[in-house]
């Protein structure tokens, strides 16, 4: 048994569109397969733990951005050796944004990045409002969006999905990023709940770099039987375009 190490940042700030529960399900996936979790949460000026398996940031606004920015960005060595030695990562909308180049803001001023990830996001006067269903190399993408953001990639291959209904947040028709051990989303609601398959990918590489393996089994099946229900349901509505975008 291995003890999984998970870290949420800023979880009162950057935690808007229920990102504690992507940590959740984290931990209770691993714990199916007979694993347990630490889980820490840490704050503005608050000592991060030397080693995490998983890093989650979470959404929050843009005024939220500004205050965790400078905290964020002193913690890029940390972020960026733990990377290196294969921890996962995964940011959520406003969260994620702050690990690319920066942020072009819609006044013409900027919001600078810790350059983890090679693109820049374009806040823009449309917001992109409701489901959205992606092509991934682990399945397809399903859930929620609510954001005014633009990814436009310096690397097309970081794309990690193909938008097949509803909107996306990368220019070209994509959704999500990912860069390594890294993914940038902005899929919500919270993603991993409804997207067992996407766990399920974070877990196997977190325990591979403990060189242990992770497994779903018989006991993921209830819950992912939940998830494929609300999936379905989901994807029927994207298709049918329930919802669309928003003129600010």
């Amino acid at each position: 048994m291995t003890t999984l190490r998970i870290v949420q940042l800023y979880p009162d700030l950057l935690g808007v569109t229920g990102d504690r529960g992507n940590v959740e399900v984290l931990a209770a996936r691993a714990s199916l397969a007979g694993h347990e979790s630490e889980v820490t949460l840490v704050d503005l000026g608050e000592d991060a733990p030397a080693e995490a398996d998983i890093i989650v940031i979470g959404n929050g606004p843009l005024s939220a951005l500004r205050v965790v920015r400078d905290d964020l960005a002193s913690r890029r060595e940390w972020l960026a050796a733990l990377i290196g030695a294969g921890a996962v990562v995964l940011a959520v909308g406003g969260g994620s944004e702050l690990l690319s180049e920066g942020i072009d803001l819609v006044d013409g001023t900027h919001l600078d990045g810790l350059g983890l990830i090679p693109a820049r996001v374009g806040r823009t006067k449309q917001r992109r409002v409701g489901y959205v269903v992606a092509d991934t190399s682990d399945g397809k993408l399903i859930g929620f969006e609510d954001h005014a953001s633009l990814w436009r990639l310096g690397d097309p291959a970081i794309a990690y999905g193909t938008v097949t209904a509803g909107n996306g947040g990368i220019e070209g028709g994509f959704e999500t990023v990912r860069v390594g051990s890294v993914y940038a989303t902005n899929v919500q609601g919270p993603v991993l709940p409804l997207n067992p398959d996407l766990a399920d990918a974070l877990l196997t590489q977190a325990f591979a770099r403990r060189d242990a393996q992770y497994s779903p089994g018989p006991a993921h099946a209830e819950i992912d039987a939940h998830a494929r229900a609300a999936r379905a349901e989901i994807e029927r509505l994207a298709v049918d375009k329930r919802f669309t975008a928003i003129q600010l």
